[in-house]
């Protein structure tokens, strides 16, 4: 298995995992959506991080002596940048959400 495809791999299973439990939690135990978007912003460094580390302790030997290894450093930072850009969108929606349902909760009142 390839850097790349372990890459794309780690990325897809991230987001399916925050999200399905962020939506898991709004709609079974009512905890707001906007609220699991702020956890996945602070776990996405963490995220991140991990998938780096693990890319460096378990890189593969230089091959070409131009090749210095950068690239998992790159890919850890558009990594961080796709999680974090999800739970924007993710606390937009749920502020969103909220507000929808204020203003439905007044006007039935």
């Amino acid at each position: 298995m390839n850097i790349d495809d372990i890459f794309v791999l780690t990325i897809i299973l991230s987001i399916v995992i925050c999200d399905g439990a962020a939506v898991f939690l709004y709609r079974k135990k009512r905890f707001p959506l906007w609220g699991s978007a702020i956890i996945i912003a602070l776990l996405a460094p963490v995220i991140s991080y991990s998938f780096v580390a693990i890319g460096i302790s378990n890189g593969q030997p230089n091959l070409e002596p131009d090749d210095t290894g950068e690239g998992i450093g790159y890919a850890g930072g558009f990594m961080l940048l796709v999680l974090a850009f999800n739970a924007i969108i993710m606390f937009i929606t749920g502020v969103v959400l909220n507000i929808y349902t204020f203003i439905k909760r007044k006007q039935k009142a």
